[in-house]
């Protein structure tokens, strides 16, 4: 999911966190 020219993965385990990477 791309929001504001960042890339969010959302964690497997936990699918409410998104996790920021980049």
């Amino acid at each position: 999911v791309r929001r504001k020219g960042r890339v969010y993965i959302i964690n497997k385990t936990n699918r409410r966190f998104k996790a920021r990477q980049g």
